[in-house]
Formats: C-alpha cells, sequence, structure tokens
C-alpha cells in the first residue's frame, strides 16, 4: 500500500520570503557595524563616523579615502604598523567575528523572523 504525505509549505516559503531575507541582512548589518565599532582605527574619528550600509543590508561602506588602506593595512606603498588607538587595526571586522558571530546569527534571524 502506497501512502502519501501532504507537506504544506506556506509557513516557510512566508519566512524565507525576500522580504524576510531582506530584514534579515539589514539586522545583520547593523549589529556588525554596532560590535566592528570600537575595532575601527579611530585617531580623529572620521573613519568611524563615515560609514554606512547598503540599503538592501548587504555591505557596509566606509567613505573615507583613506578607509580601503586602513582596513587592508597597507596602501599598496606602506605597511600600517602602528595604530594611535589601542585595540583598533585593520582587518577589524575580523577582530568583532571572533567575539560576536553567535551575536550576528540571533540578529539575522530575528530580523527574517525566523
Amino acid at each position: 500500500m502506497v501512502g502519501y504525505v501532504k507537506v504544506e509549505l506556506e509557513g516557510i516559503r512566508s519566512k524565507l520570503s525576500p522580504q524576510a531575507m531582506l530584514s534579515g541582512r539589514r539586522a545583520l548589518a547593523n549589529q556588525m557595524l554596532a560590535d566592528m565599532h570600537r575595532f575601527v582605527p579611530k585617531k580623529d574619528n572620521n573613519l568611524r563616523m563615515a560609514v554606512s550600509i547598503a540599503p538592501d543590508g548587504s555591505e557596509i561602506i566606509y567613505s573615507m579615502p583613506y578607509a580601503k588602506a586602513q582596513y587592508y593595512g597597507t596602501n599598496g606603498k606602506a605597511v600600517f604598523r602602528k595604530y594611535t588607538t589601542p585595540g583598533t587595526g585593520p582587518r577589524w571586522d575580523l577582530q568583532a567575528k571572533g567575539l560576536y558571530m553567535s551575536s550576528w546569527e540571533r540578529a539575522y534571524l530575528k530580523g527574517a523572523g525566523l
């Protein structure tokens, strides 16, 4: 005898909707921005303040001209080794990731309504 199982997917579809994914990405980006803040080089605070999140939550944008060089620790000519604020330096995302990954996961899930 062959049995059939009917699976209702409407609840899952609504939770995995494009709008839910967008909300999750935005919540994640906001949480990441808040958690990374203390690791971003500070000298006169311009880099920390010139930051935004893409409307779709896909990226965090540091808009100072020297942001890329500070992030990677080099401008292609010189390597930056001394940062004026203790605890800051290049690849601040990796520093924060080690401490806050679980809160980033929770932020995404909560933002997506999961």
